[in-house]
């Protein structure tokens, strides 16, 4: 009877063990299949996340004409009106120099003269020897008569006196050209000689600046050159006085566009004072009378700068970089030269991280 018990016993506790396992087992079948199902379903929302974040949400705008008003404006560079460099003709060496860096200098003032000691007396000796040589054929032509010379020693004579007029002619040329004069009114600027130096002929000497009168150089293009007249008056503005304003008149309206089909146009004006100075920038304002429509972009939607300009053009879907060329700005719009044709659809916003073939969505 007690065998039969403890036999029981062992049996109802096998009974338990074998229970316990088959449900730890069920328990981790479970766990394994709920962590399968969380991974998957995981997966799949990063999978449908990297699909929506591959199409980059931007706004875009369909490339058209825009109606501007009748003003042009238009940056551009003041330049001087007259330039000049100053190029030796002589050689030797410098015994006075009349000017320094800065000065203002009036047309044929001398800016500098050379040695020319030796020049001078070799004039001297033709101009000796020219006048014994007119002596003795005014006594050879007293003796033509009395037959003692013949008229071929008289014609020798002659030329021998022209020549030595011709010789006289050249040395006076070269002993006016060993001073230097100024061949323009300006305002000397790097000089490159000192008294005591030595100056060859083609050497430069310095450059002559004229800003008594100053003129702005701008582009236009064909739309916009076509309402500009010579002799017509423009305001002009410098970025140095941004609440100054000058006038200035069209003097130049070039018959020929340059690689970027843009037209060169100066306008003069005078510089009382010297308050402007070569080099400084500016906007010049045409008045053309009427309003202008022009093919015209949104700056906002430009990549890198108005100079080197790339904008994101959507087509099906995809955003394809392209280099574009501008002209003038407008306000909040800038002129189109080329790279864009009217009907374009361009990205206006959302383009900073925005690559080349990407996909987009253009939302409203």
């Amino acid at each position: 009877m007690q065998l039969f018990v403890a036999k029981y016993v062992k049996m109802k506790t096998a009974i338990r063990i074998i229970l316990g396992l088959i449900v730890l087992g069920g328990l981790f079948a479970a766990g394994s299949w709920k962590l399968k199902e969380n991974k998957k379903t995981i997966e799949d929302s990063a999978k449908l996340t990297q699909e929506r974040n591959t199409e980059m949400p931007v706004n875009t705008t369909i490339i058209g004409k825009k109606d501007f008003a009748s003003g042009i404006s238009v940056t551009g560079t003041y330049q001087p009106y007259k330039e000049l460099a100053v190029i030796s003709d002589a050689q030797g060496r410098i015994t006075q120099l009349n000017v320094k860096d800065g000065d203002v200098i009036r047309e044929g003032a001398v800016i500098l003269a050379v040695d020319n000691d030796l020049l001078k007396n070799q004039l001297d000796i033709a101009k000796v020897n020219l006048k014994k040589t007119e002596n003795d054929l005014t006594r050879l032509r007293n003796l033509l008569g009395d037959g003692g010379v013949t008229q071929q020693q008289i014609d020798d004579a002659e030329n021998g006196i022209e020549n030595m007029k011709a010789n006289i002619r050249s040395l006076e040329k070269q002993i006016s050209l060993t001073l230097v004069k100024a061949p323009i009114t300006g305002t000397v600027s790097g000089k490159s000689i000192e008294r005591g130096g030595v100056v060859a002929p083609g050497m430069k000497i310095m450059d002559l600046i004229n800003v008594q009168r100053l003129k702005m150089k701008v582009y236009l293009t064909e739309d916009e050159v076509m309402q500009v007249k010579k002799g017509q008056r423009v305001e002009l503005k410098a970025d140095l006085y941004p609440t100054r304003g000058f006038v200035g008149v069209v003097n130049l309206i070039d018959v020929k566009a340059d690689n970027s089909k843009r037209f060169l146009v100066e306008v003069e004006l005078d510089n009382p004072g010297g308050s402007l100075k070569a080099g400084m920038d500016g906007t010049a304002l045409f008045n053309a009378g009427r309003s202008m429509s022009i093919l015209a972009l949104p700056r906002a939607s430009i990549v890198g700068s108005v100079r080197d300009a790339k904008v994101y053009v959507v087509q099906n879907g995809v955003a394809e970089l392209r280099k574009v060329q501008l002209g003038n700005i407008y306000g909040e719009y800038v002129s189109i030269l080329s790279g864009l044709s009217e009907g374009d659809e361009v990205v206006r916003s959302g383009q900073i991280n925005l690559e080349d073939g990407m996909k987009v969505r253009v939302e409203k």
